[in-house]
Formats: C-alpha cells, sequence, structure tokens
C-alpha cells in the first residue's frame, strides 16, 4: 500500500493492485481487512497509537515544561523507519499529520494540563476534566488562588489551544522537514522545534488563564 499511496491517492488504489504488488491472493487480503480503506485505517491507527505513547512516556517533562525529550522522540522515531515516513510523505499525508496533532493535544490535556494546574492551585486536587476540585462544603467547581479562580470551562479552553498550537507547532515542523528533504539533522531541528515552543510552558498557562478570566469578566460588564 504504501508504494502505491506514493504515486496516488488512496481512492485510486484497488484490492486487485494490492494483492498483485504483495504477490498474494483475495482470500488472503479479506480476511485480514475488509477493504482497501480499513487497511489504511489500521496503519493510521498503528501511527496515532505509536505517536500516544510518546507522549505519555514523557508526560512529567512536559509537567515541567521540558518539551525537549518528547520531541527528540518523535524525529527518532522516524529514523530507519522508511516505511513510517513513506506513509507520511504520501498524498494522504495531511489527513494522517491532522490526526497525530489531535492525538498529541489530547494526551496533553488529560495528563500535563491536570498537573500544570496543580502547581497553579497550591496542589490541591483536580479533577479527570483538568480543573482544580474543590475540598471544601460549598459545592463549587472553582479553585480560588491569589491571583485567579480556576474553573472547568476555563481550564478546557486554555488546555485545547495550547496543546493544540504545541502538538501543531511539533507535527508542522517534522513536516517541513520531509518536505525539505531531511537535509537538517535530528539535532538541530530538535534544537529548533524546542526554542519555537519553549515559551508554551506551565507559567504560559497561568497567564493565559488570566487572560481569559480577564477577558470573560469584560465581557460580563457589558
Amino acid at each position: 500500500m504504501l508504494r502505491l499511496l506514493a504515486d496516488k491517492p488512496l481512492n485510486r488504489i484497488t484490492v486487485t493492485e494490492l494483492t498483485e504488488l504483495a504477490d498474494v491472493n483475495r482470500v488472503t487480503f479479506y480476511a485480514h481487512y475488509h477493504d482497501v480503506y480499513d487497511m489504511f485505517d489500521q496503519l493510521r491507527l498503528d501511527l496515532i497509537e505509536m505517536y500516544t505513547g510518546m507522549t505519555y512516556r514523557h508526560t512529567q517533562e512536559m509537567c515541567n515544561g521540558d518539551y525537549r525529550p518528547f520531541i527528540r522522540e518523535v524525529y527518532m522515531s522516524l529514523d530507519g523507519r522508511e516505511q513510517l515516513l513513506s506513509l507520511l510523505s504520501t498524498p494522504s499525508g495531511g489527513n494522517l499529520y491532522a490526526d497525530i496533532i489531535d492525538a498529541i493535544s489530547k494526551v496533553c490535556t488529560e495528563t500535563v494540563a491536570p498537573q500544570i494546574i496543580l502547581g497553579i492551585t497550591g496542589g490541591r486536587a483536580i479533577g479527570n476534566d483538568g480543573a482544580a476540585a474543590t475540598d471544601d462544603a460549598s459545592g463549587t467547581d472553582e479553585t480560588t488562588t491569589d491571583q485567579m479562580t480556576v474553573d472547568p470551562t476555563m481550564a478546557k479552553t486554555i488546555s485545547d489551544y495550547q496543546f493544540g498550537y504545541i502538538a501543531g507547532g511539533v507535527v508542522n515542523m517534522l513536516k517541513d522537514w520531509f518536505r525539505r528533504g531531511r537535509r537538517e539533522s535530528i539535532e538541530l531541528m530538535v534544537g529548533m522545534t524546542s526554542n519555537l515552543i519553549s515559551h508554551s510552558g506551565p507559567e504560559v498557562y497561568r497567564e493565559n488563564l488570566q487572560l481569559l478570566g480577564e477577558t470573560t469578566e469584560t465581557a460580563g460588564t457589558h
């Protein structure tokens, strides 16, 4: 499939082409896949699972604002893996990049954001939605710090934007590296990518929470 995808879009690939190129019969193909799209979807899911695993492995470092280990593994994951590289370089690669961005952003929102908020709120417990949970009897879903009040909606909004920005930045740098023929070394790309997103750590998360709170209060006065 990867060889065919390099020359044509997915919707123009046939089972006959795949089986002839792989030198297998149609019965064998249909024993594993429903159709061409099902085969591609399995490749897509394997790719997403790989990058999701990477994100989980580097959660604690990203909680501390250090994205370099995660970025290095993203680039290193392609070293010597020409099949994966070919898949991302196909005409269908655009959708795959979007899938990877969504997967990375989702993991960060679920794992990194709650830990960042723990630091912002002085170590108070937080819920699964990434918001600081109350530990008093008032029943409120908000947690007040010296600087701000953190609520579920505010935390989720900031998480979606901030980690979407980070994931998009990393993946788009990777995409441009492919487009340019991978002329630059992995270490150079890791350094540049890290530098470009280095200002998206916990302190910026705090500042964005404050900014959103200020704009919300301003809107409420009109």
